[in-house]
């Protein structure tokens, strides 16, 4: 949908987005303070024009959030390769002596989970979870479905007699505490 036909509504839906703070989004928008803000948000939320306006302005923010999602988790899988590609080789010099971290490529660099003052490489992350994340995030095993959930029987094995006797002294308990017990009138009500 195109902008509206007055600036001062135009600016009003673009601040209402922000944070759905109506009477903050009059004032930004440009409205007086003194002006009777109940009376011109409910013009304004009445306007069809200034509806749709709004929820055009809402789909491209979700749309927008969306892309940026789905950037962000391209991003880390792309470090998640950047790790598991990591040769541990290139972290040594070839008489056996470990580099200093400045002397590490970008994917070496990139699997060090932390260092040494000094400026030597320290631990490397585990490639194993970062291979198994890899694996989950590219669906290359099944995930075990979680069994269904069982129903238990609190009162299997009892005879109908045991179990009165614990349905009493549940309602005795519950009297005691000052709530009433369940299947019984609330209090002030009973005749």
């Amino acid at each position: 949908m195109s902008a509206l036909r007055f600036p001062k509504q135009e600016r009003f839906c673009h601040e209402y987005v922000k944070d759905l703070d109506g009477r903050a989004a009059l004032l930004r928008a440009g409205y007086s303070a003194e002006y009777n803000m109940g009376r011109a948000l409910r013009r304004l939320f009445a306007d069809s024009m200034v509806q749709a306006r709004i929820a055009a302005l809402q789909e491209a923010i979700a749309r927008q959030a969306e892309a940026e999602a789905r950037a962000e988790a391209g991003w880390v899988v792309a470090q998640l390769v950047r790790i598991a590609r990591a040769d541990p080789r290139k972290f040594f010099h070839t008489d056996g002596a470990p580099r200093k971290v400045h002397e590490l490529g970008d994917e070496e660099a990139a699997a060090l989970s932390s260092f040494e003052a000094i400026g030597g490489a320290g631990k490397v992350v585990d490639r194993l979870k970062v291979l198994e994340l890899l694996g989950r995030h590219f669906g290359l095993w099944p995930q075990k479905p979680l069994p269904p959930p069982q129903d238990v029987n609190l009162f299997e094995g009892m005879s109908l007699d045991e179990v009165r006797r614990v349905r009493d002294r549940v309602g005795r308990l519950l009297e005691g505490a000052g709530t009433d017990p369940p299947g019984s009138a609330p209090r002030g009500r009973q005749r």
